[in-house]
């Protein structure tokens, strides 16, 4: 008669096994996360660039960048400053805010931050464009765009 071998893994096997899985998973999660974030900067820059659109509309119609943001929900701008609102642009992202940072005859200034402290975002410095197209990123988040490298969103 033929001894029947009993098939599965040993202890030491399984435990190996689950370490490598544990080193695989501290690596991949780092990596995972920061694609994550890079996708909702991404989504923030679409919208900067679609707040910027509105308000060169706006700069069209009424020959200035000032009183575009609606604040009092009629569909006409009563402000120069504030988050946008929906007569300049339908934002998307929901981790970001973005608001009209200054605005007057000759320019504008637009900025996405992120919306709350607790979101994923919130270490990744804030976004900018002007009138002229010029973009900025906040890229050590330390609240100014005096640092190299901080004036484009490239990486």
């Amino acid at each position: 008669m033929r001894a029947v071998l009993a098939a599965g893994l040993s202890l030491l096997e399984l435990m190996a096994t689950l370490a490598i899985l544990a080193i695989v998973a501290a690596l991949a999660l780092p990596i995972y996360s920061a694609y994550g974030i890079r996708a909702e900067r991404t989504g923030a820059q679409a919208d900067l660039l679609r707040c910027a659109q509105g308000m060169e509309r706006h700069a069209t119609e009424t020959r200035s960048y000032a009183l575009a943001v609606d604040t009092d929900g009629d569909g006409a701008g009563e402000a120069s400053t504030g988050t946008v609102s929906a007569n300049i642009c339908v934002v998307e992202t929901a981790l970001y805010a973005i608001t009209v940072q200054s605005a007057d005859g000759a320019g504008f200034v637009l900025r996405a931050n992120a919306a709350s402290a607790a979101s994923r975002v919130a270490d990744d410095g804030m976004l900018e464009i002007d009138n002229t197209g010029a973009t900025r990123w906040d890229r050590n988040d330390d609240g100014d765009f005096d640092d190299q490298n901080e004036n484009s969103w490239r990486l």
